[in-house]
This record gives structure tokens, C-alpha cells and sequence, in this order.
């Protein structure tokens, strides 16, 4: 027990004890005269350990209380953020023969940093082809319609395969600010993509060129079923912005099967695109995925005490010092001389009730900062209903979970995540070709606990205000304690907000009229540097706003630029479906 808690209840005892003693001096009037008998002094010292006691169990518990309702309410606030970069496969023209499917989950590390690898894995589909970019080239000599000229190489063997209805997938790699520019450029100011080879020349238009990497399979973060998509936006785009640089160029079977090794995509815009730098091959990149700092092993085994009120989880053969628990994907228990196992449901979840279990049980979890080190730290408490009586079988359990490598990954350094786990191959070469992000861990304690009552008092207003707005992105910065800069940057974006605006609108869906809101957004284009940016925010916002809308409604979002009044608009939404 911490002292704090008994020399502050002794002081209370003697201080307002005083002061209670004049108010009442017939019931407690001794109360207010400073005892000599060292008997009297030590009883009111026993009293005073005992109040500080239960006062600190109290505090203890509420943390506790806080957590079950987070879990219940906003699953997410309690996950750490994991390590997260992007990685580019480099395939051999010569050796591919055919398109190499590498599905998201790949498994990839770095090499032993300290003794233990980084593992991580991949979150979108890849397909290698035998197919690279050449070059790029800005052509602005036609003022009315420049022109973005890529070249693609392939090899004979390739010419069958490359010009596919699935088309090919771009990140534009490079400064957020000049590929932002680029995504903007691409996303709105395309009035057609040209497809040129061995003198033949196909138009495409400009609806073939689509933004990639923002569907439900594609997060970057794995999401709890019961928190809303729009906070994963948040959170993935001050995480790693870059993720959402991909573009799918889709439909180019039109072309045919090329008679040449090279073909060039003309990407034709209607104003000449505001780039502060030159670009190049290393801005348009192929083959490549975003990838997170997760793994899934089994936790050591625990034999169930019932003296023992919670186990400290690890997991099986790694350095405690090398991996935090991301989540429990399943506890079962296995009792002696049985052959079922008996599974342990979450306490804080809605499984209470909704089977007919015969033998029902529960776990907790409780996360705590590491005694060792900046870590987290979880701990499990197994929990039976009040009229089950405990087992006197000895009984041990196995939990399955997903861990990240704790601080490790943020010493990782470009081109360093290049490796496969052993016991696995990779299709390809491969690099990550952005800097590792740095680990971020959840908000514990009485920081939980004002965060929690700050989101639940959002929930209850509407996000169409620009205090609540920006409020509410402030609350998922969390970079802002683990990277300084990179929450400086995103304070910056938030501080962008200069005003919101709604107003009622109607909207024909499916041939009936729908009320929904109009929602005006000014933002500071000198807090985000470039247009580009501007319209990447706005990206964002229209997936929460669309999240926020309400049921047989829609959001219609604009974004309008201050001072430039340049305005971005975006089809009214109601969550995911787009209304026409």
C-alpha cells in the first residue's frame, strides 16, 4: 500500500475530525482535543491503515470498471498500435512465368534484432507479373491537357499476361506532400487514361483509375466487429498515412495482347498538376503491401490456482522483453482425466446468456504498464457465474493469441524487413520501402478514464461542430505521445478544421426521396501544406461522416479550401452505401 493513502486518511482523521467535534461537541466532542495516550494514538493509526486500505482497493478497482466499459463500448481504445510500414516485392522478369498470387497474411521479418526477429504480416493481396515501371515523365507541353507518360516494361513470355481486366495496383511512393498532390490529381482532375504500345493506341477513360486499399478487407488494423469503421480510418491515417496511396488502374484487357516488351500508360489531366518536385519511377510503385507487426502464437500454459486471482500472460518462446499481448483469440480449458475442453467466454461480451452451456465461464483481462519497461503487460482472471460451484478438477489453460514484438520494431531501419519466418518461402524479394512506425500503446488508467468519458460525451453531440470535431480527432492521435513529431503533424491537420457546417438536404435513392445532411468543412490550407493533403483529410472525414450517419439518412460531405475557396464534394453516403 502506498504510504500517500495513509497519511492522508490519518490527516483527515485528525483535521476534520477537529472541525466535526466543534459542529456536533455533544456526540464527538473529544473528537477535537489532541490525545496523550499512546493507546488512543495507535487505534486511530489502526483505523487510518485499514480506511487507506480499503481506498486504495477502491481507486484499484475503478481503472477495472473503466476497462469493462471501454471493452464493451469502444473495443479499439484498449489495443495497442503495432509497428506498421510498407513493403515492396521485386519479382524477376526472366525467371516469373505466370501471375504469382502472394495473398494478404503473408508472413514476413526483419532479421534477429537482439536476438529475436520481427514478425510481421501483410494486409492486401498481391500479384506479381512480369512487369516493371521504366519511367515516368511529367510532359506539360500541352498546357491544356498534361500529360503524366508511364513507362512499363515486360518480356515476351510477359506480353499475354500484363494488360488483365484486374488491371495493376500503384502506391505512389515517395513525400506525402507531392504523392497527396499526385492521389488528388489521379482521384479528381483525370480526363482520361491512354494505353499505348507498338503504334496502337486505346482509350480507356477516366473512370478506370480507382482509390485502393480502403475496403474492410484491406484494413491495416484488425477492428472489433462493434467499433465503428470511420475511428479505423482515424486511426490507420495517423498511423500510416501512405497506406492510403494505392490506385487501382483496372480494365486494361482493352488494350489486347501487346506486340511489343514496352507499353505506356498516358494519364491525361485537365489542369497541369500543382507538383512542388520532379517525379520519377520511384513515386509509381508496384507489387507492394502494407504490413503490421502481428503474429499469433500460443500463450505458456496456465494451471488454474484457485489462491491465485490473475496470471501474467506470455507468450510460449519469446523474450518477455520482445512481445505484448494484442488480444486473446481463445482460452480453452482442459481438465484432468477429460477429453472435452471447456471454453472460457469474454466477461466483458454478450455471450452471457446466449447459449445453453452447462458449464458457463468467463475471462478478464486487465492490461498494466510493465514494471520492466515502457511496455503493457496483460493479465487473465478466470471468472464462474455465482451459483456454479468451482471445479476441484485440476484444470489447465490453453490460450491462443495475438502479440506484436513490444519495442523492438522501432529500431528497425529501411529495407530491413526483407526476411520470411522460418519454416516459409516468399514468392519474390522483398523490402520495406517506408520507415517502420513506432509502436503506440493504449491509454491505461486515469488517462482511460478521462478519454472515455471525453468520447462518450462526443457521442452524444454532433460531430457536425467544429470544437466536437476536432475533439474527437484529437482523441485518436496517439502518436502524440509516442512519436512527438509525427503527432505535431497530425495536431497540425487537426487544427486545419477552421469551421463546420450542416444543413438539411433531400436526395432521390433507389427512386425515393431521403432527408440526410449537407455537411461544409473550411479547412486551413496553410496548416497542411499542400492541396493534395487537404483532399486527403477530406477522404478521411467522408468515411467518418458517412459512419455517423443516421439510420434511413446520409451525410453529402464538401470540403471547401481556405483562402484558395477551392471546394472538393463527395457523393452523399449513408455508412457504406453511396447514394446516386
Amino acid at each position: 500500500m502506498g504510504a500517500k493513502y495513509y497519511e492522508s486518511e490519518l490527516a483527515y482523521l485528525r483535521e476534520m475530525g477537529r472541525e466535526f467535534a466543534l459542529v456536533h461537541p455533544s456526540t464527538a466532542g473529544l473528537l477535537a482535543e489532541r490525545g496523550s495516550d499512546p493507546d488512543v494514538e495507535r487505534l486511530l493509526e489502526g483505523f487510518a491503515f485499514l480506511t487507506a486500505r480499503i481506498r486504495e482497493k477502491v481507486d484499484d478497482a475503478v481503472p477495472q470498471i473503466v476497462q469493462g466499459i471501454t471493452d464493451l463500448l469502444l473495443p479499439h481504445f484498449l489495443r495497442p498500435i503495432p509497428a506498421t510500414s510498407i513493403i515492396q516485392y521485386s519479382p524477376s522478369l526472366k525467371a516469373l512465368r505466370g501471375v504469382q498470387p502472394v495473398e494478404r497474411g503473408a508472413k514476413v521479418s526483419s532479421a534477429p534484432m537482439q536476438g529475436t526477429p520481427c514478425l510481421f504480416h501483410t494486409t492486401q493481396d498481391v500479384e506479381l507479373l512480369p512487369l516493371q515501371v521504366g519511367g515516368v515523365q511529367l510532359d506539360e507541353t500541352s498546357a491544356s491537357k498534361p500529360v503524366i507518360r508511364l513507362t512499363l516494361e515486360t518480356t515476351e513470355a510477359g506480353r499475354p499476361l500484363v494488360m488483365r481486366r484486374e488491371g495493376l495496383r500503384f502506391l505512389l511512393h515517395g513525400d506525402m506532400s507531392l504523392c497527396a498532390t499526385l492521389y488528388l490529381w489521379m482521384c479528381r482532375y483525370l480526363i482520361d487514361v491512354e494505353v499505348r504500345s507498338a503504334g496502337k493506341q486505346v482509350s480507356l477513360g477516366r473512370g478506370v483509375v480507382h482509390p485502393a486499399g480502403w475496403s474492410d478487407e484491406e484494413a491495416l488494423l484488425p477492428w472489433p466487429a462493434f467499433s465503428s469503421p470511420g475511428y479505423r480510418y482515424l486511426q490507420e491515417y495517423f498511423t500510416l498515412p501512405a497506406k492510403l496511396m494505392f490506385l487501382d488502374v483496372l480494365d486494361l484487357h482493352k488494350m489486347g495482347e501487346l506486340e511489343d516488351d514496352t507499353v505506356e500508360l498516358r494519364f491525361v489531366f485537365e489542369r497541369p498538376p500543382a507538383l512542388e518536385g520532379r517525379i520519377s519511377a520511384d513515386n509509381f510503385r508496384l507489387y507492394c503491401t502494407p504490413v503490421i507487426n502481428l503474429f499469433e502464437v500460443s500463450a505458456d500454459p496456465l494451471k488454474l490456482d484457485p489462491l491465485v486471482y490473475e496470471h501474467l500472460l506470455r507468450a510460449a518462446g519469446i523474450n518477455p522483453k520482445h512481445m505484448e499481448i494484442y488480444e486473446v483469440l481463445e482460452v480453452l480449458g482442459i481438465r484432468q482425466g477429460q477429453s472435452q475442453r471447456r471454453r472460457y467466454e469474454p466477461f466483458f461480451g454478450f455471450a452471457h446468456g446466449a447459449k445453453d452451456a452447462k458449464d458457463p465461464a468467463y475471462y478478464t483481462l486487465r492490461p498494466t504498464p510493465s514494471p520492466i519497461d515502457d511496455g503493457v503487460d496483460m493479465y487473465l482472471s478466470v471468472v464462474t457465474p455465482r451459483d456454479v460451484a468451482p471445479s476441484e478438477v485440476e484444470e489447465t489453460l490453453s490460450i491462443d493469441v495475438r502479440c506484436t514484438n513490444r519495442s523492438l520494431p522501432a529500431e528497425l531501419q529501411l529495407g530491413e524487413i526483407s526476411s520470411t519466418p522460418r519454416g516459409t518461402s516468399s514468392a519474390a524479394p522483398f523490402k520495406n520501402i517506408s520507415p517502420v512506425t513506432t509502436p503506440v500503446r493504449p491509454p491505461l488508467g486515469s488517462e482511460l478514464h478521462w478519454r472515455l468519458l471525453s468520447h462518450l460525451a462526443i457521442n452524444r453531440q454532433s460531430i457536425a461542430d467544429a470544437d466536437t470535431l476536432k475533439s474527437l480527432l484529437a482523441l485518436y492521435n496517439f502518436q502524440k505521445t509516442a512519436s512527438p513529431v509525427v503527432g505535431r503533424a497530425n495536431e497540425l491537420k487537426i487544427e486545419s478544421i477552421r469551421s463546420v457546417d450542416s444543413t438539411p438536404v433531400t436526395r432521390m435513392m433507389q427512386g425515393a426521396p431521403v432527408r440526410g445532411v449537407q455537411t461544409l468543412i473550411e479547412l486551413d490550407e496553410a496548416r497542411l501544406g499542400t492541396v493534395g493533403e487537404a483532399f486527403l483529410l477530406g477522404c478521411v472525414l467522408d468515411e467518418l461522416f458517412a459512419s455517423h450517419a443516421s439510420l434511413n439518412s446520409f451525410n453529402e460531405l464538401r470540403v471547401r479550401l481556405h483562402p484558395s475557396k477551392t471546394m472538393f464534394r463527395w457523393q452523399a453516403r449513408s455508412g457504406r452505401q453511396r447514394i446516386l
